[in-house]
């Protein structure tokens, strides 16, 4: 088996501004081992196309992480970084992630 690579989870975060705003940065949830894999094409169910035909890539993760949502975001350690458009908990079971992603750019590019 091909070894997998580590990626960060990181959530959205407010922090006060001082003038009455907030920014918006992001913090780290966790980091996760998997696999990356560019998306062309899926001939999964209906009801999940309208999430999956906008990912341009799967990042499948062995070991089940919980709490996983849609208004995060996915690090690789080239410092590239991919919104989640659908993280999945295949036949809800907990055994492994599959998060759908779409590619966001470079973090500091």
């Amino acid at each position: 088996m091909y070894p997998t690579q580590d990626f960060i989870i990181q959530k959205p975060k407010r922090t006060p501004d001082g003038i009455g705003g907030y920014l918006e940065t992001w913090s780290k949830f966790k980091t996760v081992q998997g696999y990356l894999d560019l998306v062309n094409g899926t001939n999964l169910s209906s009801l999940q196309n309208a999430f999956t035909e906008e990912s341009t890539h799967l990042l499948i993760i062995p070991e089940y992480t919980d709490g996983i949502t849609d208004e995060m975001r996915v690090l690789d350690s080239a410092g590239r970084f991919y919104s989640i458009t659908y993280p999945d908990n295949p036949m809800g079971i907990g055994h492994h992630n599959e998060l759908y992603l779409t590619y966001g750019g470079a973090v500091n590019g």
